[in-house]
């Protein structure tokens, strides 16, 4: 927990914020669609709210109706266009992450074809007898030594 220092050079403890965002969180803010959705979440919901309101206060049809109009129909109007703008912002969000992942795939499969190809040419090289090492990069005979089979 840190400290804060006070006027008299005692140490106070930190107070901890009501609501905690993890990076994660505070990185998807920063994003303007995620704001944008929870202003029109919020608009529709105290549309609908005031609409509420408005059309319990009078028994008159006729007086209704413009509240249910405006607060019912365009509060629930708010709440879904919130609700969509979320929704894009999400889809970005994975499509964003679904790049990274494919990218770190690919560089993977590199690094792994790179480690097969050497590890294959190490088990080559020592599988091949000594005389073959040696010899067949100088150009010398790499033959001698070896016996002749019989034909037959």
């Amino acid at each position: 927990m840190d400290d804060r220092a006070t006027s008299e050079g005692e140490t106070m403890p930190r107070r901890r914020a009501l609501l905690e965002l993890t990076p994660e969180a505070a990185e998807r803010f920063r994003d303007p669609r995620v704001v944008i959705g929870f202003v029109l979440i919020a608009a529709g919901a105290v549309a609908l709210i005031a609409g509420y309101f408005g059309v319990s206060a009078t028994l008159d049809p006729g007086k209704q109706l413009p509240f249910i109009i405006s607060g019912g129909i365009g509060g629930v109007f708010l709440l879904g266009a919130g609700a969509a703008v979320l929704f894009s912002s999400e889809l970005a969000a994975l499509r964003t992450q679904n790049r990274e992942l494919r990218e770190l795939v690919i560089h993977l499969k590199e690094d792994i074809g790179g480690l097969r190809d050497g590890l294959l040419s190490d088990v080559a090289l020592e599988h091949l007898p000594a005389d073959e090492l040696g010899g067949a990069e100088n150009g010398a005979d790499t033959t001698q030594g070896r016996r002749k089979r019989p034909a037959g």
